[in-house]
């Protein structure tokens, strides 16, 4: 990959091709985010309002790993909301 693709991918996703794929590169994505320095980049109020959305949308499907990885960074969310 090139620098210059690199640079407009920074998150990798680009080269997923199916719901599987997608499901495994976000969970590398947030496993290299828990190592990361935090930043803000919403309020707290949307930052709820996102905990929320990702909750009700973790319960469409309990077994499906996108929707336990929206559980799980809703848990998260709360958690640092200290909700």
């Amino acid at each position: 990959m090139s620098d210059q693709v690199a640079g407009q991918e920074p998150f990798e996703l680009a080269a997923v091709r199916n719901r599987e794929d997608y499901a495994e590169a976000l969970t590398r994505l947030i496993d290299r985010g828990r190592r990361e320095r935090c930043i803000a980049l919403v309020s707290g109020t949307e930052a709820y309002a996102v905990a929320e959305l990702l909750g009700q949308y973790a319960q469409l499907d309990p077994t499906d790993k996108l929707h336990q990885l929206a559980a799980t960074m809703a848990s998260r969310i709360y958690s640092r909301l200290g909700a």
